[in-house]
């Protein structure tokens, strides 16, 4: 908590993740907001009883017991006969009294709530008023987009079958209608069973809808001759910069090139790859007796993202107004489109190798559609491209490819440099991690670059497997680089000495840093590894006086530190005989 404390005084205001409120006499209305921000995305820590105008000190006159007791009742469950609590649905945290330079204050530490029960949203102001997001250092209400895409987690959407009026057959590419029949009978014979004509063929397969007549939407956009017809900004735009963002004016170029790309699904994946690689160097590579030009970036990566923005975007209403936009820079290419991550699912699930589709129709045809030249396809709908592309990228020491998601988009970053340049290897040196391990530098440096770091990225980009990438992440957890994630299943969070080095300038290029272990202000995570010591086997009830602290506040606690296996339970989460104890690990211990 002191690391905490120290990093919101240091900054001078709210984070991202941390909202600090005096709430000297009751709790204040624009609680609730930053509670349904933290709900939607994240989750999220607030303090309470220090105040913000006077540098964070101890608010006087906070009365830590009254709040907390007025917080958990929001928190609480409500019965059927009961009015809703000031946030809707009922927020999931936990709710503790801390210590701040030798006062009470309260912890509130929300988590983010399952997607079939998003938007989170302030009760009073109802769900197109009320529901919020955390932007900085703080919380917007939502827009009506956003605020869709929130509800379309619950379930699958359906805009993809959805029926383009004024459309027939006769609005299909034929000669790619018949590659993808021919590739049909090879690879799905018995979608086949009992059809003759190309019509009920297209019709079974969700191209043609039942009338026989009009293409649905995924049928239009993978096997249409010209889409745009109908749907004029389903495209791509393609532009490449001379600078580092799209303000950057280079002598008195503005773009160094500029294409709009049209067409079904497989000619704009192809088109607007064969632009990226026009604007790409590429080096000579020498392979046994020959040599060939690769470039900068694998083209199988390019290629995987662009489907991949083409396959998963939203093509709701809200949406088919927005291109996919290809956007090259001397530093990365970036590949952006319309809706964030569907289905509940967060960045750092996407390597896990598991395939959810918001699209799913699209996803399927896209299976078996080839491209106009040869009989690959554009997808395999098996939660393998991710994986694949960071593989490539990782084969040429490029880090893996980086996702951010926003409430309403989603963007793709490739770079176009290796991982370990000469200048993260001189940022390595300076923060004192120049001595570490290959694979621990590589891992420091991507959580430098912004990446969601755990053991499934480790695995994907460095070619480990998943047990070696936890000794990786718990060797620096346990020499103060990292911390353990915030709740299971999600990314390793900079620790101290990473913290003290991306904050403090001075800290940054000083010629020494301070040794593992010199930290004052233990984390809960190293209370519980230290109460268990190499032999101990502890229940909780044990570890609260141990790590004093609350049960509370151990349970989730211990679930991230079981997750992660650096701890193991003796017995099943029921029992009444379970203990804990720290694995054999020389590595780790």
């Amino acid at each position: 908590m002191s690391e905490v404390i120290r990093g919101v005084r240091r900054a001078g205001t709210d984070l991202r993740q941390i909202e600090v409120k005096a709430a000297v006499r009751e709790l204040p209305k624009s609680l609730w907001p930053t509670v349904s921000a933290f709900s939607n995305h994240g989750g999220g820590l607030i303090i309470l009883g220090l105040a913000e105008d006077e540098g964070f000190e101890p608010a006087e006159g906070f009365d830590a017991t009254r709040i907390r007791d007025a917080i958990s009742d929001a928190f609480r469950p409500r019965g059927p006969q009961e009015p809703a609590g000031p946030v809707t649905p009922r927020p999931i945290g936990t709710i503790d009294i801390a210590e701040v330079d030798g006062a009470q204050v309260v912890i509130v530490d929300v988590a983010e709530l399952p997607a079939d029960r998003k938007p989170s949203y302030v009760t009073t102001q109802g769900v197109e008023a009320g529901t919020y997001e955390r932007v900085g250092d703080g919380d917007r209400r939502m827009s009506t987009y956003a605020i869709f895409l929130l509800t379309s987690d619950r379930g699958q959407p359906r805009e993809d079958s959805a029926l383009v009026d004024g459309t027939t057959i006769a609005d299909l590419d034929s000669a790619l209608v018949e590659r993808y029949i021919a590739r049909l009978r090879r690879t799905r014979p018995r979608s086949f069973a009992g059809l003759t004509s190309t019509a009920d063929i297209l019709q079974r397969h969700n191209v043609v809808a039942s009338d026989g007549v009009t293409l649905t939407l995924a049928g239009l956009l993978t096997l249409g001759t010209y889409p745009q017809q109908f749907f004029p900004q389903l495209m791509i735009t393609f532009a490449a910069y001379p600078g580092r963002s799209k303000a950057d004016i280079v002598g008195q170029v503005r773009m160094l090139d500029r294409q709009v790309i049209e067409g079904s699904i497989p000619v704009m994946v192809d088109d607007a790859v064969r632009a990226v690689l026009s604007n790409l160097k590429v080096r000579r590579v020498s392979r046994g007796a020959g040599a060939s030009d690769e470039p900068e970036i694998p083209v199988d990566a390019v290629r995987e993202a662009i489907a991949n923005a083409l396959t998963h975007r939203d093509y709701s209403g809200f949406a088919v107004g927005d291109q996919v936009r290809v956007e090259i820079y001397p530093d990365r290419l970036e590949v952006w489109s319309p809706g964030g991550i569907w289905g509940g699912r967060r960045v750092v699930d996407l390597f896990d190798g598991n395939s959810r589709s918001r699209n799913q129709i699209l996803a399927s045809l896209l299976t078996e559609v080839p491209f106009p030249d040869r009989d690959e396809t554009v997808c395999e709908n098996a939660g393998s491209g991710i994986l694949r592309m960071a593989g490539a990228l990782g084969g040429m020491g490029l880090p893996a490819p980086r996702f951010t998601a926003t409430s309403t988009s989603m963007t793709v970053t490739l770079d176009r440099h290796g991982l370990l340049n000469p200048e993260m290897s001189t940022w390595l040196s300076a923060i004192g991690a120049g001595s570490l391990d290959p694979d621990a530098q590589r891992t420091l440096a991507l959580v430098h670059r912004g990446y969601d770091v755990e053991d499934q990225l480790l695995r994907a980009q460095f070619g480990m497997d998943s047990a070696d990438a936890r000794v990786v992440l718990r060797t620096l957890v346990a020499d103060d680089w990292l911390r353990f994630p915030a709740q299971p299943g999600g990314p390793y969070r900079p620790g101290p000495r990473l913290v003290a080095a991306e904050v403090n300038e001075n800290t940054l290029f000083a010629d020494e840093m301070s040794p593992p272990g010199s930290f004052p202000d233990r984390s809960l995570d190293e209370r519980i590894l230290a109460a268990l010591g190499q032999e101990n086997e502890l229940n909780i009830h044990e570890l609260v006086d141990a790590t004093h602290s609350s049960t509370n506040s151990l349970r989730p606690r211990l679930r991230v530190l079981i997750e992660q296996g650096a701890i193991t339970p003796t017995a099943p989460p029921q029992s009444r005989n379970r203990r804990y104890r720290r694995p054999v690990d020389p590595k780790y211990s």
